[in-house]
Order: C-alpha cells, then structure tokens, then sequence
C-alpha cells in the first residue's frame, strides 16, 4: 500500500485550518456526525452495518462517506484546507505522526477514559496512535510480522516446516533447501530486503535498534543497513530468495504474488486471512525469525486508526462512535478481522465462534506475539514521522537497485540514508 500524498497540498491545510476558518454547525450537531473511511467491499459493507446498529443504540445519525485507498488522503487534505473535514476518518497508522505535527488532529486523551475506554486494549497496541505522548488515534485491530509458507510445497520436497524458534540463519538454510529441491525458476523465498515492517523492522529490534527513534529520526545506521542488504545479496545470488523482476508483485495479495503464483514458498509482508483464499495449497503462519539471542523483534502494530480533527463538529459523538468499535460486542462481531487481527482480548473472544480457519489461525498467531513482545520487554515501536513515505520509497529504490545489480551494497546504504534523511528534515 502506497503512502504517498501531495506534499504541497498538504501543507496547505495547516496554513488554512489552523488559521481559523469558521463553519456553521447543524441545527442539532449533537444528533449526527460524518464518519470517513477507506476499503474494499467486505470491510465497506461491515462499517455500513455497524454505524447502523450504532444509530439504533445512541440515536447519533452518521453520514457515510467511503472510497479505495487511492485519492483517499488527497481528498482529506482538500477539506482540511477548507476547514470543513468529516467528524471522524479511518487513519493511516503510518501517517499520523503527519497529521499530527501540522496540528489538525484533536488529542483523544481528552476523552479518555471518560468516553474511550482504551483499558480492553493490548498494552502493546495502545500506543500505535500516540505521538509524541499524545494519542491522535485509536487502533482498531493489530498485526505482526509474520511468514507465510507454502505447506503443501515443503510437504510434497519433503522439507521440515519451519518451527516458531527458526533465526534468520536458519530461514536462509530452508529457503536454500526449497530452491534446490524445485528446480528452476522456482525460489525459497520473497527477497524481503525491501520491506521495513514486515521483515526489517523486527530484525533491527532483535539489535536493540528500531525503524525510527522516539524523536522521530531514523533508528539505525549504515553498519545496520550494509549488514541487511549484505544478507539478502547472499541469498540472491545463491537463488535462495526471488529475482528482482518478481518484485513488482509482491505488493499486492493477488494472484500474481510469487506464493500465490507457485513461483516461491515463503513469503513476508501478508497473513493467511488475505493469502489462504488465493490458493488450494495449505498456507501456514510462523512467526518471522528471531534474532540470535532468541528474542522476536515483534512490535504489535494497530492495524488503521481512527482519528477525530480539531474541527470536527461533534467530537463528542465521534469519541462515542470509537468506543463503540472498541468496546461494543455488537460492532466487534459485525467488523470482524477488517480493520486488523483483534486488539483486545474482550475481540478475541467474541470473535473466536464465528471466523474461519485461516482467520483463527492469523488470530492465535497474534496471540502468541503478543505474548512474545511482552517476554522480550523491548520498548514500544515509535510511530512513523512525517516523512514516512519517502524514507519506504528510498528503501525500496535502494533495495531493488542492488538487486538488479545497478549500484553496489555501499552505494546503496549511502544512498538511502541521503534521501531518508532530506526526507526527514524536510517533513518537519
């Protein structure tokens, strides 16, 4: 999924937003709010539902208002800039600290615990939407980084599946192995050496480092950095992990991803709940490999966010409409895993009798992160500062250019950290 926005627009909407604009409120504002958010068809179908049991439950009337990712963020900054944004909007757990910093998100701490009752939530969750010790938005799910593998693959080479306590040394051994055994054109695994949440992050935790600081500057070095590339170089080469002309498909969970494809058997960045359906092979989880000391890296991300601007004209009710997505066991059966692997264990469950087997699967996997995060004691991610976007874009650019053989290990890392860093100073 792309973050990326215009960024002139959107620093347009704190020269005009926080200059004041004025608006006229509903005769009844109390009565109804307008609540945003971006989806597929599934999850569109699901918030439907739920506002409409939250109108019966509260006699608030919510405004609908929904599209593709695409466009999604373009038209917020529109309205913004307008002084004229929905009540509530679906946000972006990687953009917040954007919006944050130009000062149109309203701080949830002020209806908290009053109205929110983020107490149900995961310790590790709670933090997703806070910035800088402020929450500007509330995890509505969670996530991890998992692996997926082909099962049905490994069975049929006759490769022992890989077990919870398996090291980055040991996923190179059984990606060597499924390459070797399939034959050509055929692969172990995604070159992941692109992907900072799913894969990297957890590796620089596993190293006491991290995507980005508190302070909201990157959280590792070159010497971090020459060592990722310097290992996926390896297995490239050795044709345990993809070529770089399979990338293009690995962002999306379609058909044409590698897995799905028959062209690899493991695979980072997606759970069994969006690959299962693709496929009639057996898909497993396990848990990305852990560092040499044993420790996971997990950090529990908050799936998307909900957030209310500064001028939303009923602040009162939106925060009643966060809770009931929260908090509700109506609204928790009705939105089920669309916004993310459950965040509270009052989710789990009240989900727990009515998802499928993949579903449950990726859920008792989160489960047993969360768990792992809490054995590990590691600080909790920082969220992503502005800027986040082009630092991903530099990364993926840096990675895919050493791949196909363009720059050198050291070009590259030099040249990440020059665009990472301009992107950086400039988002401020």
């Amino acid at each position: 999924m792309s973050h990326q926005f215009s960024r002139r627009g959107f620093l347009g909407i704190a020269a005009v937003t926080l200059a004041g604009c004025g608006f006229a409120p509903p005769e009844d504002a109390s009565k109804s709010l307008t609540f945003r958010w971006w989806g597929g068809n599934a999850r569109n179908e699901a918030y439907q539902n739920a506002v409409k049991i939250f109108t019966q439950k509260t006699g608030i009337a919510v405004t609908t208002q929904y599209s593709g990712y695409d466009g999604y963020f373009d038209k917020l900054n529109t309205e913004f800039a307008g002084g004229n944004p929905p009540d509530l909007f679906q946000m972006d757990t990687a953009l917040v600290s954007t919006y944050a910093g130009r000062g149109v998100l309203t701080d949830l701490g002020t209806h908290v615990p009053t109205t929110i009752g983020l107490d149900t939530l995961y310790p590790a969750v709670r933090s997703a939407g806070v910035v800088k010790g402020k929450t500007y938005g509330v995890p509505s799910g969670s996530g991890f980084a998992p692996v997926i593998y082909d099962k049905t693959v490994l069975d049929q080479l006759q490769i022992p599946v890989p077990s919870d306590d398996w090291t980055w040394a040991q996923f190179g051994e059984i990606a060597g192995q499924i390459a070797k055994a399939w034959g050509p054109d055929h692969f172990g695994a995604v070159d992941a050496s692109k992907d900072d949440s799913g894969a990297l992050q957890p590796w620089l935790r596993q190293r006491g480092k991290d995507l980005y600081t508190a302070d909201q500057a990157l959280g590792f070095g070159p010497d971090e950095l020459t060592e990722w590339f310097t290992f996926w170089d390896g297995l490239r080469k050795s044709g345990a992990v993809c070529p770089p002309t399979l990338l293009a498909n690995v962002d999306a969970a379609t058909g044409n991803h590698p897995l799905i494809a028959g062209q690899v058997a493991l695979t980072t960045g997606w759970g069994l709940a969006q690959m299962q359906p693709l496929t009639q092979h057996n898909l497993k989880v396990v848990v990305a490999p852990r560092g040499a000391d044993g420790k996971s890296g997990q950090a529990l991300s908050g799936g998307v966010l909900l957030s209310i601007p500064v001028k939303s004209r009923n602040p009162a009710s939106a925060a009643k409409l966060i809770d009931f997505f929260l908090n509700d066991v109506d609204a928790i059966k009705t939105m089920g895993l669309q916004r993310g692997l459950p965040p509270s264990e009052k989710a789990r469950k009240t989900l727990a009798p009515s998802i499928t087997a993949s579903e449950n699967a990726d859920v008792d996997y989160g489960q047993y992160v969360a768990a792992q995060v809490a054995k590990d004691a590691l600080p909790a991610a920082p969220a992503a500062p502005p800027g986040y976007g082009d630092v991903k874009t530099a990364l993926e650019s840096a990675a895919k250019q050493i791949a196909f053989g363009k720059v050198s290990i050291s070009a590259g890392v030099t040249q990440f950290f020059s665009e990472a860093k301009t992107a950086l100073t400039e988002a401020k």
